[in-house]
Parts: structure tokens; sequence; C-alpha cells
């Protein structure tokens, strides 16, 4: 009889109203809702894109200098600024995963500032992923990362891409192919209307949910709310139709409990009649995805 590696995960993808400008605000309340989720028994929390220092207070659609000024002056470095060696305390304290959003500083300049995502756990710090698509405004703030990282943890092989990356395919399905089984997805996607009919909203939900399919990989997205974000934080399955936890409008989790590898299984095996996307690639015929675009903003030639 072979080893039964099945294991039930429980995952809770985080609302959460984020303040631009206060940071210790932002912290004291991600920390209580990690307090709520040990009790709850969640191996695995994830906050929404820049949950610590807040996205700005402008958006992405106008530039600020202050706000430029703001993240430079409460950058830190990772992971040796205080706060990840803040979560990594509460993480061990609550013996789980912890995602969560921040502005990054470059230690050689300075003056350079990423958006990054950092992942700790009980271990202590498991990486980080910088935010490689910077739409609009926000590529005027900071520099874009470059790497799509997978990390080994004892709840399975989690990869991470930041809010708009999840609108370019390649970066999740570059997670995929390096054996990601759980990626997430913190965002601070809009929603100006605040109804299930905007536009965004719709976009945002046909997004995560491609890549969770075309992928076959579980998709957490955890989203900023109150104006002008959207909400609606979920955990999402990689078989058909499978939005397996989901918020709304208000702050909250969406708590979702699954056997991860029992579910990829069964879309690889079962949901398309046995038809593995990943196995099934034929990747010498995509030669132009590598190619620089002349309408791409950061081609190299």
């Amino acid at each position: 009889m072979g080893i039964n590696m099945s294991k039930k995960t429980r995952i809770a993808a985080a609302n959460m109203a984020v303040d631009p400008r206060d940071i210790e605000g932002n912290i004291s309340k991600m920390e209580k809702l990690i307090d709520r989720a040990s009790k709850s028994s969640i191996d695995l929390i994830v906050f929404p894109e820049q949950s610590v220092t807040g996205y700005g207070t402008k958006g992405m659609t106008l530039f600020s200098a202050e706000d430029k000024l703001f993240f430079q002056q409460h950058a830190e470095p990772i992971p040796d600024g205080p706060t990840v060696k803040r979560f990594i305390r509460k993480a061990k304290e609550a013996e789980l995963y912890i995602c969560f959003g921040m502005t990054e500083l470059d230690e050689e300049r300075f003056n350079v500032t990423y958006n990054t995502v950092v992942l700790v756990g009980p271990e202590g710090y498991v990486g980080k992923t910088r935010k490689v698509h910077l739409p609009l405004c926000e590529r005027l703030i900071h520099m874009p990362g470059s790497e799509y990282p997978v990390f080994e943890t004892a709840i399975g092989k989690i990869g991470i891409e930041v809010c708009f990356d999840k609108c370019f395919p390649e970066v999740a399905r570059s997670l995929a192919l390096k054996g990601a089984e759980i990626i997430l997805g913190p965002t601070a996607w809009p929603n100006i209307t605040k109804s299930e009919d905007d536009p965004d909203h719709k976009a945002s939900l046909v997004f995560s949910q491609a890549r969770a399919l075309e992928n076959m990989v579980v998709f957490v997205e955890s989203n900023q709310c109150g104006a002008p974000y959207g909400g609606f934080s979920r955990v999402l399955g990689p078989n058909p139709g499978q939005i397996l936890a989901q918020a709304g409008f208000e702050e909250g989790l969406a708590i979702a409990e699954l056997d991860v590898r029992a579910e990829i299984n069964h879309a690889r095996m079962v949901s398309m009649g046995g038809s593995d996307l990943l196995r099934d690639r034929m990747p010498f015929t995509y030669g132009a995805l590598a190619e620089e675009s002349p309408y791409g903003i950061y081609c190299r030639s």
C-alpha cells in the first residue's frame, strides 16, 4: 500500500481596507486577522498588495510626488527590516504562513523601491516576489521585478504574482512550470461603482479563474476593499467553476479547506477527460512569446 499524501489545507484570503498613511494601524489590523485565523486553524493567510504601506493616495491613475516620497521614506530591506521580522515572529507564534505586501528598499540604491510581496511561516522567512508588470503611474514610483520564484513549504509549492501580473498568462504559467501548486495573487484591484456588474470586477474574476484553470492550480486572490478597491477576495480551485470561498465588498476573510494535491490530480486526470494542460503543451511552437515586441515599454533593444 502506498503512502497517503493527502492533507487538508485551510487557506484564508483577506479582504482588507488599507490606510495609505497608517502603517502601524495596517499592521495591527493584520495581526488581529492573523490571531483570528490561528484560532480557526488556518494554514495560510494571504493579505492584499501593499497591505502594510498602502497603495498610495492617488491610486494608479495619477502620479503623486508625495506618495513616492512616502514610499521611499517607509521602504525597508527584505528580509532584514523590522516589518518582516515582526511578521516572522507572528507566524511562529500563530503557527501559520503569512503572505503580505509592502514597499521594499533596494539596499544598494537609497531612492529605488519595489512593490513586493513577502511570504513567512513557522520556519521563518520563506521568500519574496517583486511585482513585475507595473500599470499606469505605478511605473513612475517603483522599479519592476524580473523573477518568478517558487517556494517549497510544508503546505505545498507556492508561487506569487502581484495584481496586474495576473493579466499576463506567462507569469502564472512560469510559476506552474516551476512546480507551483498554489499561486497567490495579492491585489489592489479597483471597483469604482461598487457593483458586481462593474467591468473591473468582472475582469478580475475572469483573469483569476483563467489563471487557475489554464494551469490547473489553486489560485488565491486577496484584495483591498473600501473605495476605490473592489474586495471580493477569493480562493479558486483548479477545476472548472471552483470558487471555493469568496468575500464581498466588506472587510473579512474568505476561508476554504481543500486537499490541494487531490484537487490538482482531479483537474489533470478527470476534469478535461485526462487532458493535462501542462503536459500537453507544445513549447517549441511558442517562440514568439519570448520575442521582444515593438509595443513593449521595457524592451531591452
